[in-house]
């Protein structure tokens, strides 16, 4: 029997303009996009997630785009056993996939076939845990306890991200092993992984007008009032991403526009060089920098001939 091809998947650090590149491969393949960032999958967050729009998606399907509620817990066992759904759906449709995302977790837990086993969470825990984790401090604390009890699975976690960080805690305090060890590998499927970066000097004004459009074209504040009109609480939207949490001080007179944006540059500075040191240890099929003289017609005929040749 014929092996199945590779899944093209696309990582790298965000504002790279990952997302354009896998529309314009998408669209020459006949292909979908499988969404790979932990962020985009919330619902009604766009403005500080940079979820695609349909006028980006360019009529291109793209899957497991707002698929749970601000503040649900969402792991990567969920994402992952929606994305092998998704995949097992294109493959037998004959569709070719592009996986694509910054959340480097989500692409290595697909290609190594991870198996996170059992584990329900227990409300009460789950409520004590999310509340510590709530605060800077809280969630200090909860890091602490998790390299105690597991330095090598820390090593392995997003501990600035407080949902993974209780899940974790869970886990180990539930005595269910180390995270390495629930995180048993099995045959996942082959992937062809492009990670994109951009030139620092590019990268550093692509990210800083991202911000600025976000807080003073108003974007990210309507969305955080709408929210909180709906009766979202002010810490779910604070633990949304980088930039809900400066948007929550803004609308709450707390931090000005101006503080905001520089509060939430450095905080997605800080985001980028974790990415960049996450994927350079990912094996890559081909890496790629957007420079201010690439077109992403020149990346996505890159990408091509790694998929013509691999």
């Amino acid at each position: 029997m014929t092996p199945p091809p590779p899944i093209l998947a696309i990582g790298g650090p965000t504002a790279t303009g990952k997302t354009v590149l896998a529309v314009e491969v998408a669209r020459r393949i006949g292909g979908e996009i499988v969404n790979a960032d932990s962020r985009q999958v919330l619902r009604r967050l766009v403005a500080g997630t940079a979820a695609p729009t349909v006028a980006e998606l360019r009529g291109v399907p793209c899957h497991l785009l707002a698929v749970c509620e601000p503040g649900e817990l969402f792991t990567v066992a969920q994402w992952l056993a929606l994305a092998r759904d998704v995949l097992a759906g294109l493959a037998a449709r004959g569709v070719p996939a592009v996986v694509v995302g910054g959340t480097g977790q989500y692409i290595r837990a697909l290609r190594e076939g991870w198996d996170f086993g059992g584990a329900a969470p227990h409300p009460v825990e789950r409520d004590q845990l999310s509340a510590a984790a709530a605060t800077p401090e809280g969630l200090g604390l909860l890091v602490a306890e998790l390299r105690t009890r597991d330095p090598a699975g820390a090593a392995t976690l997003d501990v600035a991200n407080p949902r993974r960080v209780v899940r974790a805690l869970e886990v180990l305090r539930a005595g269910e092993g180390g995270l390495a060890e629930r995180r048993q590998r099995s045959a996942g499927p082959e992937l062809n992984l492009v990670v994109l970066d951009a030139d620092r000097d590019l990268h550093r004004h692509v990210l800083e007008a991202r911000i600025a459009s976000m807080f003073r074209g108003g974007a990210i504040l309507d969305e955080v009032r709408a929210e909180l009109r709906a009766g979202t609480a002010p810490g779910v939207l604070a633990r949304a991403g980088i930039g809900y949490r400066e948007a929550v001080a803004v609308v709450a007179a707390t931090m000005t526009v101006e503080e905001a944006c520089a509060t939430a540059t450095q905080r997605t500075r800080q985001y980028v060089k974790a990415q960049r040191t996450w994927f350079r240890h990912e094996p890559a099929a081909l890496r790629l920098e957007r420079t201010g003289v690439t077109t992403t017609s020149d990346l996505a005929s890159a990408v091509l001939g790694v998929l013509t040749t691999g």
